[in-house]
């Protein structure tokens, strides 16, 4: 019997104990960001160490908030260089993850309550025009602009009747009427009421078209 247990005495079905693995994991996770943070500074060494720590978890990666972080990371690597902006946008995610926003911790996607197509509709690249507005977890804005333009599409920062998509990054406010990117979604919502083309999209499925 005790073949079927680890050395801890869980089972080891991952399935079987997969909830209570991702909720032990996300506490570490949240005590390993927490350390990265105790200085205020985010450097390349922490950046591995967390690499290091999610590489670690493969049957958790695709687990929220795993995955995000994990994406996060991995992209920024991609050029194996970190540039300021991407490190300021990973503190930033850091910081939210262990106390601006334990929504996200939670899986809360605080832009399900913003006035999003429903259901969402198809996402193509190939000569749309995007807007996108808020803060995103898939990376700065430029990094979100840079993806749609590697996959023939076209980025603008205003909303016009000839926008496509308006994509609202994850981290959106309940209280999105009253920041200063929710007037990009009031305008979006008005052209949307007056029959435009123009669509209204979350992050979440933004991220899920791409290529």
């Amino acid at each position: 019997m005790r073949k079927h247990l680890d050395r801890d005495g869980q089972p080891l079905n991952l399935a079987f104990n997969a909830e209570r693995r991702l909720d032990r994991a996300v506490h570490e996770l949240l005590g390993l960001v927490k350390g990265v943070l105790a200085d205020g500074v985010v450097t390349d060494a922490e950046i591995v160490a967390v690499s290091r720590w999610l590489k670690a978890q493969p049957d958790l990666a695709e687990q929220w908030p795993i995955s995000i972080l994990a994406n996060r990371i991995r992209r920024i690597f991609e050029d194996r260089y970190v540039d300021s902006e991407e490190r300021r946008d990973l503190q930033d995610l850091f910081e939210r993850l262990v106390g601006g926003n334990y929504g996200i911790a939670a899986g809360d996607n605080l832009a399900t309550r913003l006035p999003l197509d429903d259901p969402p509709p198809p996402v193509l690249f190939d000569s749309r025009t995007f807007v996108f507005t808020g803060k995103f977890a898939f990376g700065p804005r430029s990094v979100c602009e840079r993806m749609v333009r590697e996959n023939g599409g076209r980025c603008q920062d205003w909303i016009s009747e000839r926008v496509d998509y308006v994509v609202v990054g994850t981290f959106a406010s309940r209280d999105w009427i009253h920041t200063s990117y929710g007037r990009k979604i009031e305008e979006a919502v008005a052209y949307r009421d007056r029959g435009a083309p123009i669509k209204i999209v979350g992050e979440d499925h933004w991220a899920a078209a791409l290529p």
